[in-house]
């Protein structure tokens, strides 16, 4: 009977002592027994670690095996190719196994092959070394499974790094080399006396930075037949480079903007994470392991057929990931290939790879039908129900002389709370999150990227929304609209709620909102732009559909109250609440006048982006639009008081004299400005007698940051 020594018996080994087994094969196996879940698959166990490579040969000259061989780690491969050489058995040379289990190494035998390579230098604990740039990374010389991986930005910060990557090191040293950017990716290959052949490209997913742990991986991945070609023809030449003549390979490389390909690094195995022996047969039909087996006996691979699937792999990370696998478990069983769960997912600290909890791993047929099931969007929405928020009958006259009772009444102003909104200081935001939310969980997108800055109550909301439910959130800040740089309120809210800022200039933010994209989507989520697409589009009916269905809550408020509103007044920042309440006028079909003061945007641009909001929210809901639409659309800058942020001595009077006459608080960015330009428009246009309404879009947090500048 043909007879295989293999090394390493833990779950990523196990397909290999089955699949040994199916071809006919006596296995033997050897392994400590402590996370040998492939012991009871093997013929024959022997408890012996896998680096004790002298006994581990004695015992193999009494067994005289056909075959040895290992997946998924270095460490085990090492030993793979001492006991192939004694035992005059197929395989790669020690030069082979140095150059591929040393990342120090295999960067030099890259760059003597001509192969562009980073900065790099092998270092000890104690060396002294200076980069030509940050950031880098820093890992051991000779280890596998994201251990001690470390993102440095910072010369201050290495030397820790290197002691920590040293200590993870069998000779205790570490490589020190530039960060490479662009998506990462890794390939599957086998060789065969020097022939190689790429069995799949695989999407890699991982934390980021600083520690860069797997999260998941797709296969194969998306790129263009031209890059496949380009991979192809990198990965060959780092394989003869390197001297992998035979068996499997897996190669972890970077693809920049511009499409350059960057090695990172190479194995002489299998890839681990049951990338070769799950997710290739899964999504090409190859059966990689018995590709393995059969070049390790010195036989040529037998390929079949390809086969056109996907495959995916999604580590549990968090109680979110077992969540995700126990609705796929219930809705989509068939798609469910394997799950492994050896941990307390609730409990567990991740620090590399050996410390993730479990697995799942998926197969579909399309990659739009893997979209679906790969991702979960929010798993509730605790904005699902909010109330009416009540109309406030305003001792507030607009005469100058409030509470006068001898002074002539110019109009009669109510104001609708929104503030009110019992979540996060209240504010229309808290709708907008409403919709927000609801339209993720519509995509199945599980992070956020918010746009502002630290006076942005939207900001303050959907920060607080992400960390409840416990979403990824990115923020993209521009940093000039708001001149100070203080802290307010509202930002230490926002910092509090563990958001990752990307600041910039105006002109830089569609580059930042791809950035905040490129990094979420290298995690393994599926982010969503509450504006859409990274110029700001397509998103606006979101909260315009919030809007409208408000401006039908305040017509039903009139009817209960048995009062008509002529006028109402609002902040306008976005536009999109005035958008949505101008929907809803239109589709009432009333004559109401609804005023929105511009706290940022010039008139001309402001109502441009209500009437594309109006016709572009009409196209969907396919209804049409009175050819007049456009002269309902009253919007003015001519009260900004210098743009945003700012404010003039009248608004700060003001602030302070509606408090005092209604007990409620207006900022100085958004209300308080609006308030005040409400005044001054109805006085500039000669508007008496008529029931006004404004709509105290919030912002309380914004309140107490007035409080420290004035006293009430």
């Amino acid at each position: 009977m043909k007879k295989i020594v293999i090394i390493g018996a833990n779950d990523f080994q196990r397909p290999l002592i089955k699949k040994a087994g199916e071809m006919g094969y006596e296995t033997h196996v050897f392994a400590w027994r402590d996370g040998a879940t492939g012991a009871g698959d093997a013929d024959f166990f022997y408890e012996i670690s896998i680096t004790e490579k002298e006994q581990i040969l004695e015992i193999c000259r009494k067994i005289q095996p056909d075959a040895v061989s290992t997946i998924g780690s270095d460490l085990a491969n090492i030993t793979v190719q001492y006991l192939a050489e004694k035992l005059g058995l197929p395989g790669n040379s020690s030069a082979c196994i140095e150059n591929s289990t040393n990342k120090f190494a295999m960067r030099t035998a890259f760059q003597k092959a001509g192969i562009p390579v980073p900065f790099f230098q092998a270092v000890s604990v104690g060396d002294r070394v200076f980069p030509e740039s940050f950031p880098v990374i820093v890992k051991p010389t000779d280890r596998s499974g994201s251990r001690a991986i470390t993102k440095v930005y910072t010369q201050e910060e290495l030397e820790q790094a290197i002691t920590q990557a040293a200590e993870q090191s069998f000779e205790n040293r570490a490589i020190v080399e530039e960060y490479i950017e662009g998506a990462e990716y890794s390939v599957e290959t086998i060789s065969y006396k020097g022939e190689h052949t790429c069995l799949a490209v695989t999407k890699k997913f991982t934390t980021g930075s600083p520690h860069y742990i797997e999260t998941g991986h797709l296969q194969p991945a998306p790129v263009s037949e031209e890059m496949y070609g380009k991979i192809q023809d990198t990965v060959f030449r780092a394989l003869d480079a390197l001297e992998i003549r035979n068996g499997a390979g897996h190669s972890e490389l970077r693809i920049d903007k511009a499409g350059n390909i960057r090695i990172i690094e190479i194995g002489s195995r299998m890839g681990g994470d049951c990338i070769g022996s799950d997710l290739v047969p899964l999504s090409t039909g190859q059966d990689f392991v018995a590709m393995a087996v059969d070049t390790a006996a010195g036989k040529p691979p037998v390929f079949t057929e390809k086969k056109k699937k996907v495959s995916a792999i999604r580590f549990l990370m968090d109680s979110n990931d077992l969540k995700h696998l126990q609705e796929l478990q219930k809705e989509h069983p068939d798609k469910v290939k394997k799950v492994v769960l050896e941990g307390d997912v609730e409990q567990a600290q991740i620090t590399d790879s050996g410390s993730r909890p479990g697995f799942f791993i998926l197969q579909t047929d399309t990659m739009e039908e893997m979209e679906e099931l790969f991702y979960h969007g929010p798993w509730e929405n605790p904005l699902r129900e909010l109330p009416v928020t009540p109309i406030q009958k305003l001792r507030f006259t607009g005469n100058g002389r409030d509470n006068a009772e001898t002074a002539p009444v110019y109009n009669h102003f109510y104001m609708k709370r929104e503030d009110l909104l019992p979540y996060s200081f209240g504010g229309n935001k808290v709708r907008f999150a409403q919709k927000f939310i609801e339209d993720m969980k519509r995509e199945h997108c599980d992070s956020m990227i918010i746009y502002g800055n630290y006076h942005s109550n939207l900001c303050r909301i959907l920060a607080t929304l992400c960390f409840q439910l416990h979403l990824p959130c990115y923020m993209v800040h521009n940093t000039e609209d708001v001149k100070e740089d203080k802290e307010t309120e509202n930002s230490r809210i926002i910092r509090s709620m563990g958001v990752t800022e990307i600041p910039c200039k105006k002109t830089e933010i569609a580059d930042a909102v791809q950035k905040a994209v490129d990094e979420l989507r290298e995690k393994g989520c599926k982010p969503y732009y509450i504006y859409g697409n990274t110029r700001g589009e397509g998103r606006e009916w979101v909260p315009m559909e919030a809007y409208r269905e408000v401006y039908q809550e305040i017509c039903c408020q009139e009817r209960k109250m048995g009062i008509h509103f002529d006028y109402i007044f609002l902040a306008s920042s976005t536009n999109a609440t005035q958008s949505g309440l101008l929907a809803g006028s239109l589709e009432e079909g009333d004559e109401r006048n609804i005023v929105g003061i511009s706290v940022s945007r010039n008139e001309t641009r402001g109502k441009q982006v209500i009437a594309r909001n109006l016709e572009e929210y009409a196209q969907m809901h396919k209804s049409s639009l009175p050819q007049n639409f456009k002269e309902k659309i009253l919007f003015t800058d001519q009260y900004m008081e210098n743009g945003y942020g700012t404010y003039s001595q009248d608004t700060a009077d003001l602030i302070r004299s509606i408090y005092r006459s209604e007990g409620t608080p207006l900022d100085m960015t958004y209300t308080g400005k609006a308030f005040c330009g409400m005044v001054k428009y109805l006085e500039d246009h000669q508007i008496r007698n008529k029931n006004i309404l404004f709509l105290h879009t919030g912002g309380t947090p914004l309140f107490f940051d007035f409080l420290e500048e004035y006293n009430l």
